[in-house]
């Protein structure tokens, strides 16, 4: 099984943490020019920021308080913390509204957006759903189970009926995993350009911010054959943009021989079928998070056409293996 920290590479080396062929990404460049790099366990995975052009001490105070923007964000938005904003918002369901910080809005405003355009394949009410697929449990979940689950999605609705105030209309189970880590990184990367930063990357685990290029060319981003994530298949040219990728192979169990990954159509309440990877470019973390997700569950072809409908590129793979690439994308065969 290979972990989503795994699922995007850099030709030259590493851009997410895993080694390929030739020399790290960081050590090639610094033949030129300064280059640091910082890794810290965050969200579940390793968060690594790589900044170019700057001094050691410069570039140490930088990742620093990135580091505790995203820690900052992270806290609020976690579902394992009974005393989060997100938990606090899932315990009070039917209650009435509660107050809440500027980034649980964000991510909630955008998280409801996205299920309207999708027509609910992506939804922030996941919870009941992604806890009987997880692979921890590795059971198939029986069918009145998982009439009950879409039951408890289908009823509750997230409500911003004022700034700084949310409800959730239902009890149910809040799940941000397939937005919130792009957000976080959308929130360091804010924070090292102000600090001074042009040109570098933030990851968490395949959630990827490229910021400014390399060395005046595109960044090189790897993308594995889902059939065999070891090899890279097509190989990205990106500047200034966000990457995600959403994977059948990144977390699954395997029952009587049939494999059940981790990414659930809400609207079936089963994991979403004719998709073997979706990886999404957009302007900023959180949006290309939630696509990527919400892509894989619609299918190659229409989420594609949905990416492109939102400004985004996309390059999906079918469940018979085919590449499918949108326009204006700039790809290669590895």
């Amino acid at each position: 099984m290979i972990s989503r920290r795994r699922f995007l590479r850099d030709m030259l080396g590493v851009v997410v943490g895993a080694g390929l062929v030739g020399l790290p990404v960081w050590e090639w460049m610094a033949e030129r020019q300064p280059v640091a790099r910082f890794t810290r366990p965050m969200m579940g995975t390793d968060v690594e920021i790589i900044l170019v052009g700057l001094d050691r001490d410069a570039a140490t105070a930088a990742a620093e308080q990135a580091f505790a923007t995203m820690e900052k964000v992270a806290n609020r938005l976690t579902i394992f913390d009974s005393g989060s904003e997100l938990s606090v918002l899932t315990a009070t369901a039917g209650a009435g509204p509660v107050r809440i910080a500027r980034d649980v809005e964000a991510v909630l405003t955008q998280a409801v957006t996205m299920q309207i355009r999708t027509e609910g394949a992506f939804t922030p009410a996941i919870g009941p759903l992604s806890n009987l697929w997880s692979p921890s449990r590795s059971q198939v979940p029986q069918p009145d189970v998982i009439e009950q689950a879409i039951d408890a999605v289908n009823r509750a609705d997230v409500k911003l009926p004022t700034s700084g105030w949310a409800e959730l209309t239902a009890p149910t189970g809040l799940d941000l995993g397939g937005i919130a880590k792009g957000y976080a990184v959308d929130r360091g990367v804010r924070t090292l350009r102000t600090m001074g930063v042009r040109n570098g990357m933030v990851n968490a685990g395949g959630d990827l911010r490229l910021l400014g290029s390399r060395e005046g060319q595109p960044w090189r981003i790897g993308i594995p054959d889902p059939v065999r994530p070891e090899r890279i298949a097509r190989v990205l040219y990106l500047r200034d943009a966000a990457v995600a990728t959403s994977g059948d192979y990144e977390r699954f169990f395997v029952v009587n021989g049939v494999r059940y990954h981790h990414i659930v159509d809400p609207r079936t309440g089963y994991p979403a079928t004719g998709t073997r990877s979706f990886t999404v470019v957009l302007p900023d973390g959180m949006s290309a998070d939630a696509a990527a997700t919400a892509g894989f569950v619609l299918g190659p072809r229409v989420g594609s056409e949905f990416i492109t409908r939102i400004g985004g590129a996309a390059l999906a793979v079918d469940s018979s293996g085919e590449w499918i690439r949108t326009n204006g994308l700039a790809d290669r065969s590895a």
